[in-house]
Protein backbone atom coordinates (compact mmCIF):
# COMPACT_ATOMS: atom_id res chain seq x y z
CA UNK A 1 0.00 0.00 0.00
CA UNK A 2 3.02 1.98 0.84
CA UNK A 3 3.80 2.12 -3.31
CA UNK A 4 0.09 3.44 -3.77
CA UNK A 5 0.41 6.45 -1.16
CA UNK A 6 4.00 7.62 -3.38
CA UNK A 7 2.09 7.16 -6.50
CA UNK A 8 -0.79 9.10 -5.51
CA UNK A 9 1.45 12.20 -4.31
CA UNK A 10 3.52 12.38 -7.30
CA UNK A 11 0.42 12.50 -9.35
CA UNK A 12 -0.83 15.18 -6.63
CA UNK A 13 2.71 16.83 -6.84
CA UNK A 14 2.28 17.52 -10.64
CA UNK A 15 -1.28 18.85 -10.54
CA UNK A 16 -0.12 21.29 -7.95
CA UNK A 17 -1.98 22.59 -4.90
CA UNK A 18 -3.74 25.03 -6.92
CA UNK A 19 -4.38 22.68 -9.87
CA UNK A 20 -5.34 19.38 -7.61
CA UNK A 21 -8.74 19.28 -9.64
CA UNK A 22 -6.62 18.32 -12.80
CA UNK A 23 -6.63 15.03 -11.46
CA UNK A 24 -9.55 14.17 -13.36
CA UNK A 25 -12.54 16.02 -12.07
CA UNK A 26 -14.99 17.61 -13.78
CA UNK A 27 -15.47 21.24 -12.69
CA UNK A 28 -19.39 20.11 -12.34
CA UNK A 29 -18.95 17.77 -9.27
CA UNK A 30 -21.99 18.49 -7.07
CA UNK A 31 -20.65 17.71 -3.74
CA UNK A 32 -23.51 17.02 -1.10
CA UNK A 33 -24.56 19.41 1.10
CA UNK A 34 -24.64 17.62 4.57
CA UNK A 35 -21.10 16.46 5.49
CA UNK A 36 -22.15 12.99 6.98
CA UNK A 37 -24.22 11.77 4.14
CA UNK A 38 -22.87 11.62 0.31
CA UNK A 39 -20.99 9.39 -1.71
CA UNK A 40 -17.20 8.82 -0.54
CA UNK A 41 -14.00 7.86 -2.55
CA UNK A 42 -12.82 5.92 0.23
CA UNK A 43 -8.43 6.52 -0.22
CA UNK A 44 -7.37 4.19 2.76
CA UNK A 45 -8.54 3.53 6.15
CA UNK A 46 -7.02 1.76 9.72
CA UNK A 47 -6.52 2.39 13.03
CA UNK A 48 -3.83 5.31 12.96
CA UNK A 49 -5.79 8.49 12.37
CA UNK A 50 -2.69 10.76 12.87
CA UNK A 51 -1.03 8.81 10.16
CA UNK A 52 -4.13 8.97 7.52
CA UNK A 53 -3.93 12.97 8.25
CA UNK A 54 -0.35 13.37 7.45
CA UNK A 55 -1.46 11.34 4.45
CA UNK A 56 -3.88 14.03 3.56
CA UNK A 57 -1.09 16.77 4.73
CA UNK A 58 1.26 15.08 2.11
CA UNK A 59 -1.04 15.10 -0.17
CA UNK A 60 -1.95 18.82 -0.04
CA UNK A 61 -4.39 18.97 2.67
CA UNK A 62 -8.30 19.41 3.35
CA UNK A 63 -8.72 21.14 -0.39
CA UNK A 64 -6.94 18.87 -2.00
CA UNK A 65 -8.72 16.08 -4.16
CA UNK A 66 -11.21 16.01 -6.34
CA UNK A 67 -13.10 19.26 -5.57
CA UNK A 68 -15.28 17.80 -2.47
CA UNK A 69 -11.89 18.08 -0.62
CA UNK A 70 -10.25 15.28 1.46
CA UNK A 71 -11.07 14.69 5.21
CA UNK A 72 -9.73 11.66 8.03
CA UNK A 73 -13.30 10.52 9.11
CA UNK A 74 -14.29 8.69 12.09
CA UNK A 75 -16.07 5.36 10.56
CA UNK A 76 -18.23 5.06 13.89
CA UNK A 77 -19.94 8.36 12.41
CA UNK A 78 -21.57 6.60 9.95
CA UNK A 79 -23.98 4.05 9.17
CA UNK A 80 -22.62 2.38 6.38
CA UNK A 81 -19.07 2.37 7.03
CA UNK A 82 -17.64 -0.19 9.75
CA UNK A 83 -17.05 0.74 12.90
CA UNK A 84 -13.50 0.79 14.45
CA UNK A 85 -11.38 2.62 11.88
CA UNK A 86 -10.36 5.93 10.31
CA UNK A 87 -10.56 6.73 6.93
CA UNK A 88 -8.49 8.78 4.41
CA UNK A 89 -11.79 10.05 1.77
CA UNK A 90 -12.49 12.40 -1.14
CA UNK A 91 -16.35 13.86 -0.38
CA UNK A 92 -18.85 13.56 0.54
CA UNK A 93 -20.55 14.08 -3.28
CA UNK A 94 -24.07 13.87 -3.98
CA UNK A 95 -24.23 11.60 -6.07
CA UNK A 96 -22.35 7.80 -7.11
CA UNK A 97 -21.81 9.00 -10.34
CA UNK A 98 -20.33 12.07 -9.12
CA UNK A 99 -17.94 10.23 -6.99
CA UNK A 100 -16.91 7.67 -9.42
CA UNK A 101 -15.80 10.51 -12.09
CA UNK A 102 -12.88 11.86 -9.73
CA UNK A 103 -9.87 9.60 -11.01
CA UNK A 104 -8.20 8.69 -8.31
CA UNK A 105 -7.78 4.87 -9.06
CA UNK A 106 -5.11 6.51 -11.17
CA UNK A 107 -3.00 7.60 -8.02
CA UNK A 108 -4.98 5.15 -5.97
CA UNK A 109 -6.04 1.64 -7.76
CA UNK A 110 -7.85 0.26 -4.86
CA UNK A 111 -9.64 3.73 -3.90
CA UNK A 112 -13.51 2.71 -3.78
CA UNK A 113 -16.81 4.54 -3.29
CA UNK A 114 -19.00 4.51 -0.97
CA UNK A 115 -21.80 6.06 0.65
CA UNK A 116 -21.96 7.22 4.26
CA UNK A 117 -25.50 6.46 5.14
Amino acid sequence: MARHWTVAATLLASAGAAGANQIGTPDHVEQASFRGCGWYVVLGCGRDRSALVDRMNYWGGPMAGGGAGLDVIDTGDYPNFRNGFFCLVDGPYGHREAAQSVAWTEAVPDAYVKSGC
